[in-house]
């Protein structure tokens, strides 16, 4: 029974610097601990197990990943003008063709401004492949007011993450096969400990890695719609006068500020120079010269 314990601390020694190491390292040098320790302490994998194992690692420490290709996050917002009261109509006609497409529908915000002019976004997941084909059926709802999109490409993290979990999970193997092999309780305790940790790890990976498989699988298409003048600018003059017109009216506009900005910045500094004379005057007015008495014994005739 000694011997069953020292044997068993020296492996938990083994595996815990193998850890270390993989939370210090990546997934890569991590994977190639797990494994060693395993062959050590229980020998060859049983028959059921080698095609799980080898996903996993082989001795040389090297992680095999299945080809997964590029993982890339697109996000579309596309800004559309609908005709006046159809923005519900609308609104269900862009579902059914995400729906043909094999998309999602998440959610949709509708609103009616104190302008009386109704406003709405409706926000779609659809699969990748998808993606390019979905929009432009969604533009073709209304007039397009204009678009935002972005790209990442994250397949370098997945293939990280997917590293580190593959390492991660040859190392719960490890302790698993420990605790089969405990024969004490404090040596169950012990065990269990570290497995916990090991299997908390894992947990946290996993869920970035599903994110991940679910945010490249599926891109995410936001809709913007109004009705006819609730985006601002939408109203453009047509021919020269209309042009010119607009043009003048927006000189006027600019130049009836920036006298009204004149003005309010202004009024307080005439103000105060008015006040200062004022008070400057009052101090330099010259006052009026004091009656002399007359001398005594003197005669006025």
């Amino acid at each position: 029974m000694r011997a069953s314990r020292w044997g068993i601390g020296f492996v938990l020694v083994a595996v815990l610097v193998a850890g270390c190491g993989l939370a210090g390292g990546g997934g890569g040098s991590g994977s190639a601990a797990g494994e060693s320790a395993p062959n050590a302490v229980a020998g060859p994998a049983p028959a059921s197990q080698p095609a799980k194992d080898a996903a996993a690692g082989d001795p040389a420490g090297t992680v095999h990943l299945a080809a997964i290709g590029n993982r890339i996050v697109r996000t579309a917002t596309v800004d559309l003008e609908v005709a006046k009261g159809s923005l519900g109509d609308v609104v269900t006609r862009a579902t059914d063709i995400v729906a043909a497409r094999k998309g999602i529908y998440v959610g949709s915000t509708t609103s009616v401004p104190s302008d009386g002019r109704p406003r709405g976004a409706v926000t779609f997941r659809v699969p990748v492949p998808a993606f390019e084909g979905t929009l432009r059926e969604l533009k073709g709802l209304g007039t397009y007011r204009g678009e935002k999109s972005s790209t990442e490409d994250v397949t370098g993290q997945y293939i990280d993450l997917k590293g580190q979990l593959a390492a991660w999970r040859a190392q719960e193997r490890v302790y698993l096969r420990l605790l089969d092999r405990a024969r004490s309780i404090s040596d169950v305790i012990a065990v269990q400990n570290q497995l916990q940790q090991v299997q908390s790890n894992i947990e946290r990976l996993q869920g970035q890695v599903n994110y991940l498989e679910d945010q490249s699988s599926f891109s995410t298409i936001v809709l913007n719609l109004a009705e006819p003048g609730a985006f601002p600018g939408t109203a453009q003059p047509r021919g020269t006068f209309a042009k010119a017109w607009h043009t003048a009216l927006s000189g006027l506009t600019a130049m009836g500020a920036g006298a009204l900005v004149a003005v309010v910045w202004l009024t307080p500094l005439a103000l105060l120079a008015g006040l200062t004379l004022l008070v400057m005057r009052a101090v330099r007015r010259p006052r009026p010269a004091a009656p002399v008495a007359p001398e005594p014994g003197s005669t006025t005739g």
